[in-house]
């Protein structure tokens, strides 16, 4: 299935394929979706410092620390069941390897990595900590990246 149209001088150009609306409606959604994202990402750097800021405010004991850091790790959760989303938006859509690639990494980053690194960061070391920042800068690029990608290629 193909379409083509006319230009200016009576030309006919290339055929470019049609694409499944069901995968362009996909790919609407994941753009959209990694906006989310992205704006999300956004609000978990604010809620990080506010976390930091009551952590130091109530003396920096441990579960003063958890409690005033509850709304980062709400959040980090939500993110993840976003990137899942995004996944199986990415995967429908079938956009090319960034549209599963990229959300696939997000969520094990944010299922897997960032939790640990949060638990090693309280019981071993604070440089976990700052890992832990360093991977949620990752996870900001990523949905970053993805968004730009999507509004810049979408399918059509």
């Amino acid at each position: 299935m193909t379409t083509a149209t006319r230009n200016r001088a009576g030309h006919e150009p290339a055929p470019v394929p049609a694409v499944a609306g069901y995968r362009s409606g996909f790919d609407t959604a994941q753009r959209w979706l990694a906006l989310l994202g992205v704006v999300l990402c956004a609000l978990q750097i604010g809620f990080a410092a506010l976390g930091f800021w009551g952590a130091q405010a109530a003396g920096g004991g441990e579960d003063a620390t958890r409690a005033a850091f509850a709304p980062h790790g709400e959040l980090g959760t939500v993110l993840g069941y976003l990137a899942l989303l995004v996944l199986v938006t990415g995967l429908l859509a079938r956009s090319g390897w960034k549209s599963w690639v990229i959300p696939l990494v997000l969520a094990v980053l944010l299922f897997a990595v960032q939790g640990m690194l949060v638990g090693l960061g309280f019981e071993v070391s604070r440089w976990f900590g700052f890992v832990h920042a360093l991977s949620g800068t990752v996870i900001t690029a990523g949905f970053v990246w993805l968004m730009l990608d999507r509004f810049r290629a979408p399918l059509r």
